[in-house]
């Protein structure tokens, strides 16, 4: 289990919904990113490399442009300025996207967003497709699922090996087997 889901309660929407479409008892949570830590990582980051980006602006050193010390700090800055970016991308993503999390019912899948709950029962349940990585050295290797439903909903679920092993998902891919979906 990724969080102590038979001790912890699941925040109201996410129960109602789960209520609705009658998903039974919680089994486990797959919680993403935070807005909350995302905003606090960004802001931390971006802040340190302004930081340290002003600390070695301080440098004493030749004024000439071709000098070891400008040869030196000219790179180094530029990591931080990347740093600098890196942070301010990462909190603004953590506010407008939110705090994520997936909650997994016996009877399905809910998934709290910004937007509100997203709900898939293993009777409504269409596919599963894996989702690969893109980046160069890393290509076809899993990152993740989407779980679609035959709504159209789709909740993005990613993988998380424990042990050479996501429970999680393994626990989502027997339920679409066994409702004779298919999982790709």
């Amino acid at each position: 289990m990724d969080g102590a889901a038979t001790t912890m309660i699941p925040p109201d929407d996410v129960a109602g919904a789960a209520a609705r479409h009658g998903l039974g008892a919680l089994s486990d949570v797959r919680r993403e990113v935070t807005a909350t830590t995302a905003v606090v990582l960004g802001g931390a980051t971006a802040a340190g490399c302004l930081l340290l980006m002003w600390l070695l602006s301080l440098v004493p050193g030749s004024t000439d442009v071709f000098s070891w010390v400008h040869s030196l700090t000219y790179p180094i800055h530029f990591v931080l300025l990347m740093g600098f970016l890196w942070g301010i991308v990462y909190a603004i993503r953590g506010l407008t996207v939110g705090s994520r999390a997936t909650y997994l019912f016996d009877g399905g899948l809910v998934a709290r967003r910004r937007t509100g709950p997203l709900v898939i029962a293993w009777g409504d349940l269409a596919a599963v497709k894996a989702v690969y990585k893109r980046k160069q050295g890393d290509e076809g290797k899993v990152a993740g699922y989407k779980v679609e439903g035959r709504d159209g909903t789709t909740i993005p679920v990613p993988l998380l090996l424990t042990g050479g092993r996501d429970a999680f998902i393994d626990r989502i891919i027997a339920e679409a087997r066994s409702h004779g979906r298919p999982v790709t």
